[in-house]
């Protein structure tokens, strides 16, 4: 007879699937097949939510050479000062000459206000996980979010003095209600393209293994806080991993610091450009949110058309405010992608 049924949450792979299981052991096996097949064939288990998110969300940066970013999620520690692996993380860190972005859960910061200093004069830095990893931001009211939002960015700033850059949506979930008060705020959110549920998978040689195989300069490596009884093997990933990149020659840098490596700088919509910069390329996306970028030349605007994902609309509108092409299903909402343009791109 069956035993249960569990939900894998799944978080940057997307697969939010639902499995009538054995046993622990066959939850497991199946993490592992997942990512396994997906590292052969090549496709990186988190980048299929560039087709769903588009330009709204950073996975990796295209351009940077010997460089890659390590984040760590849902830091500091959520189970009281006995279970703190923050010392350990920060000399491996140092023993490996890495540094790291740490997405904060600012439930799991309280207590551990000085060993956060002590991880920014290292030259780590941190970015907003929301305060918990255990709630649902993705269906929580505009209002709802922007507070929650707020919490851990006013943490990070009573810490460090700064607003942070970098938002990451707690199992990737991310709507476009999230996406307005994030922008609204000056944070961009940021996925990966290294990742292998390693939270859930208590094997560190294969976590490693996974993530090696997934690597590639510029790429953006997906981690969760390793704490005494709870994830603790992910430390001696984290170890193993951190020696692979070495034995590559891949330097191990926060996500600011790869941004600011990249050839290739990341698109951003900007709120207000003059007049001449009129090539607008606007998205409507599956999850009901209208967004664009604005070029200089229509050289710039196409390059970019060519990147976009396959699963949202775009229109590509000139300097006249008139479409110039269209690629997608025509979802009714032309006139409002046009406003964008307006509102944006307009003279």
């Amino acid at each position: 007879m069956l035993a249960s049924s569990v939900q894998s949450p799944g978080v940057q792979t997307g697969h939010h699937t639902t499995c009538l299981l054995l046993s622990n052991a066959s939850t497991l096996n199946m993490l592992k097949s997942v990512h396994s097949l997906s590292t052969t064939l090549g496709l990186h288990p988190v980048t299929w939510l560039d087709w769903v998110y588009g330009n709204t969300t950073v996975f990796r940066f295209p351009g940077t050479e010997g460089h890659v970013a390590l984040t760590i999620d849902d830091g500091l520690c959520r189970n009281g000062a006995s279970s703190s692996m923050i010392a350990e993380v920060r000399q491996l860190l140092k023993e490996h000459g890495a540094k790291a972005t740490f997405f904060l859960c600012s439930d799991y910061v309280n207590g551990f206000e000085d060993d956060a200093k002590e991880l920014l004069a290292d030259g780590h830095e941190f970015a907003n996980h929301c305060p918990s990893d255990g709630v649902d931001y993705y269906n929580m009211l505009p209002e709802q979010f922007e507070t929650e939002l707020l919490k851990t960015s006013q943490k990070i700033q009573e810490v460090s003095g700064e607003v942070p850059r970098w938002f990451r949506a707690p199992q990737g979930k991310y709507s476009g209600t999230m996406h307005g008060a994030v922008s609204k705020h000056g944070m961009h959110h940021a996925l990966g393209d290294c990742y292998c549920d390693d939270w859930a998978v208590e094997d560190a040689d294969w976590v490693a293994r996974t993530m090696l195989a997934q690597v590639r300069s510029g790429s953006v490596l997906i981690a969760h806080m390793p704490e005494r009884g709870f994830r603790e093997h992910i430390f001696q990933a984290l170890k193993l991993i951190l020696e692979g990149l070495r034995q590559r020659g891949l330097a191990v840098v926060t996500l600011s610091a790869l941004e600011a490596q990249q050839a290739i700088p990341v698109p951003r919509a900007v709120a207000k450009p003059p007049p001449e910069r009129g090539y607008a390329v606007i998205s409507h996306h599956n999850f009901g949110m209208v967004d664009g970028v604005v070029f200089n030349t229509r050289d710039e605007a196409t390059h970019h058309w060519h990147r976009l994902s396959m699963f949202s609309a775009h229109m590509l509108v000139g300097p006249d405010g008139k479409e110039i092409k269209y690629y997608g299903k025509r979802s009714g909402r032309d006139d409002e992608m046009l406003r964008w343009w307006e509102d944006h791109a307009g003279s």
